[in-house]
């Protein structure tokens, strides 16, 4: 990847986090958008752009460290079959907090801490599999693991604050993000012939 491909990555994933960040707001902010002023709804979404423009960086950053980490991960194991075992099990165990750690510090009926890893994991699987018929068959567990264990990290912030509207606010622009820069990445890295 060069640079003329990173800043066209860099770039577009902006304006879909922007849009993300925009379509989050209004789904969760909707009424305090429409009740007031004309002002007061460009205001709100002016807001909401600036949000999912920041969350976009956040998930540019997890992007790359995901993007190191695989790449040192592969040199240090020298096994691609290891090394994807490995991202098997964080899966799971990324799961497993998801729930038991929100459940523990937050109380109630543990059920309710399900939906979002479930939700993630759906979204995870459908892009991996979409990822697998754009590319080929070892593209399935890498993309999986980004998608569901970096944005579940990403994502702590909001499910600190163990408030549906946050939740669904910061993960709409992140997936978006996510989702986009993992299927574009075996364009922006295939070699020219």
């Amino acid at each position: 990847m060069n640079l003329r491909k990173y800043g066209w990555l860099f770039w577009t994933t902006l304006v879909v986090g922007g849009i993300g960040g925009l379509l989050g707001g209004f789904l969760v902010a909707r009424e305090e958008l429409l009740a007031g002023t004309v002002g007061n709804f460009f205001i709100g979404m002016l807001v909401n752009l600036l949000v999912g423009l920041t969350i976009s960086v956040l998930a540019q950053m997890g992007f790359f460290a995901y993007m190191t980490l695989n790449y040192l991960m592969l040199s240090f194991l020298r096994s691609n079959t290891l090394w994807k075992g490995i991202q098997i099990f964080l899966i799971l165990f990324a799961a497993f907090d998801m729930v038991y750690l929100r459940y523990t510090f937050y109380g109630g009926e543990i059920g309710q801490y399900i939906v979002e890893p479930l939700l993630l994991l759906f979204v995870s699987v459908v892009a991996g599999i979409a990822k697998v018929k754009l590319t080929n068959g070892t593209a399935f567990v890498p993309t999986v693991f980004f998608l569901f264990v970096v944005t579940a990290v990403e994502w702590v912030p909001a499910l600190q604050q163990n408030n549906i509207r946050s939740i669904l606010f910061m993960v709409i622009p992140l997936l978006f993000c996510n989702v986009w820069q993992v299927m574009q990445l075996h364009r922006l890295v295939k070699q020219e012939s």
